[in-house]
Formats: structure tokens, C-alpha cells, sequence
């Protein structure tokens, strides 16, 4: 598969990509055309798609077939789209050149993610950690959505990357704080953004599902875990009751759709842990876009309401 940040000016190509934007449009003379946007995991790219219109009858957020050539416009490089149409299930397509995934072995991250739930020595915890995850399908798809659009692990197999990175902080700050309940806590990190899986598609793009925009995962991932809980008709109740607190609560704040804020000593810190995670991977993904572009500094970053310093550009001499 030819990919966009391989395509030269004038190069005329075949390929897969994913159409993000497509707009219906007229030119001054009345005759419509398609304004289109196209990505792969390399870049994304404005197309524009002047003959044939009647053909087309994919919609964004699929993948298309392309034929075309590079063109310039406005100092930019765009697509002259002669052909698309949408990709066929016996298409040899590559969603891994089309999509970002993590960089990471997603097989070797679920066995981490495995030992780390055998881990948890509470018997009620144990189990419900076990039974949540027992099912192949719900284990497919936990291992495939990201764990945000945008902001942060917003790439397949995000949401394990994350997760998993939540409950190993989890774990080492209940060592240095003792007095909280460790396996509560992990049991939380592991679950709390469970509701995930129920709230994205899984690609090519990465949307919101009906659910996930009405009720939001935090809601979404109580409900789930209350209604495994209540399979266990021998689960403590004030356990019960702490896990889904922390779930509900770890986000923080009111404004940050938490419908609670935490009142447990573990709702602070796995808080604080996924703070910890997602802004890590957020900025290391701003980093790598700002050196890629030569930048010393970032543009301004509205969710953290700063500008981030990027440095001098490494020149592989030290």
C-alpha cells in the first residue's frame, strides 16, 4: 500500500485510505464537485474530486479505494481524485498502515494485563476481575479501542496501553502507601475506564457510539461492573460500594464529569495516576509532532492552558 507521506507531486497512485471528510460542494459556474480529506497512519491529506461524482457512494469514516494524483494547492499537497469507492471485505486492506495502534505488543501487554489481575489477592475482587474479563469477544474489543479520540491513547489498543499503565502506578504508590487497600485500588485502575469499550468505534476513525455520547463511560463502566457485581450475591457490600465510587469519582472533578469526586484515600490516587498517564502520553504525542516540524516550542495547548517547551532539535552527535 502506497502511503500519503510517500507520494510526490505529480505522482499518479493506487491506494487505501481512510476518507475522514466529504463535503458536496459547487464551483462558481453552479457544477459540483467533492471537497474530501484523506488519512492514513502517516498524515492526512485535502482531495478534491472534480468528475464522476455519481460514483461515489462512500461515506467518511470508511475506507476507500484511491486513484488519483498529487497535486499542489495553496503552497499544500492535495489529491486530484480520478476514482473511489468504498473497500470490499475481500480487499487485501491493512488497517495497521491505515490506523495509529500502539506501539507496543498488544498480545504481550494483555498477558501483563492477565498477571496483574491474578495478582489481586481479595477473593470477591479476584473474582469479579476474572468473570469481567472472561468473555474472548469482550476481550477482543477491550484490546482494540483506544482510550480517547484526541487527547491522549488515541490509537487501537489505547485503552489496554492505558489501563495497564494505570494499575502498574496503582500498585507501586499503594507500596508507599500503606494504609490504603491495594487490590481495591488495582481493582479499580484495571475497571475504571471499562465503559470505554461500549463508548468508541473501534476504526477507521475513532467515534463516539450512540451510547458513549449519552451516557459517557464513567456511566456506562459503573453499570457494567454493577451488574457482574450483582452475580456474586455474596460480594461485600461496602466493597462494592468503594469500587464503584472510585470508578465514578476518577476523573476528579464535577466539571470533569465525574459524578462524584473522590472521598477514599484510593480515589485520590487513582485520580492523580490517570492524570499521570494521559497527560504523559498527550504530551509525548505533542513532542514528537513539534520536533518533527523543527519546533522549540509547542502551540498553545488549550487543555493545559500553557505552551510547552520543546527544546533544541537533537542532532544525533551527543
Amino acid at each position: 500500500m502506497k502511503r500519503l507521506n510517500d507520494l510526490l507531486l505529480g505522482e499518479q497512485f493506487t491506494t487505501f485510505l481512510v476518507l475522514t471528510k466529504k463535503e458536496r460542494r459547487a464551483k462558481k459556474n453552479g457544477e459540483p464537485y467533492l471537497a474530501l480529506e484523506l488519512s492514513d497512519v502517516t498524515n492526512h491529506m485535502s482531495g478534491v474530486m472534480w468528475d464522476n461524482l455519481e460514483t461515489v457512494t462512500a461515506e467518511a469514516g470508511q475506507i476507500v479505494k484511491v486513484a488519483g494524483t498529487v497535486e499542489e494547492y495553496q503552497s499544500q499537497k492535495q489529491i486530484r481524485v480520478d476514482r473511489m469507492r468504498a473497500a470490499r471485505d475481500d480487499d487485501d486492506v491493512d488497517l495497521m498502515q491505515l490506523v495509529p495502534s500502539t506501539p507496543e505488543d498488544r498480545e504481550q501487554l494483555w498477558q501483563r494485563f492477565q498477571k496483574m489481575i491474578e495478582s489481586v489477592a481479595q477473593p470477591s475482587l479476584l473474582a469479579l476481575l476474572r468473570r469481567m474479563f472472561a468473555e474472548e469477544s469482550f476481550v477482543k474489543d477491550f484490546c482494540a479501542v483506544p482510550a480517547g479520540k484526541k487527547w491522549h491513547h488515541g490509537y487501537l489498543g489505547g485503552l489496554l496501553e492505558h489501563t495497564l499503565n494505570i494499575a502498574a502506578i496503582c500498585d507501586r504508590l499503594a507500596k508507599i502507601y500503606p494504609q490504603v487497600d491495594r487490590d481495591l485500588l488495582v481493582t479499580a485502575a484495571l475497571l475504571h475506564d471499562i465503559g470505554k469499550v461500549d463508548s468508541y468505534t473501534q476504526g477507521p476513525m475513532f467515534e463516539y457510539t450512540d451510547a458513549g455520547r449519552l451516557l459517557g463511560h464513567i456511566v456506562i463502566g459503573a453499570q457494567m461492573v454493577a451488574n457482574k457485581i450483582a452475580q456474586f450475591p455474596e460480594f461485600p457490600h461496602e466493597l462494592a460500594t468503594k469500587l464503584q465510587h472510585l470508578i465514578l469519582s476518577h476523573q476528579g472533578a464535577l466539571e470533569q464529569a465525574s459524578p462524584v469526586v473522590p472521598m477514599i484515600p484510593e480515589g485520590f490516587l487513582l485520580y492523580y495516576a490517570d492524570e499521570i498517564d494521559s497527560k504523559m502520553n498527550a504530551i509525548e504525542r505533542i513532542y514528537k509532532k513539534e520536533r518533527a516540524a523543527g519546533s522549540r516550542w509547542s502551540e498553545y495547548v488549550n487543555l493545559l492552558n500553557r505552551y510547552l517547551y520543546i527544546g533544541e532539535a537533537k542532532t544525533g552527535k551527543d
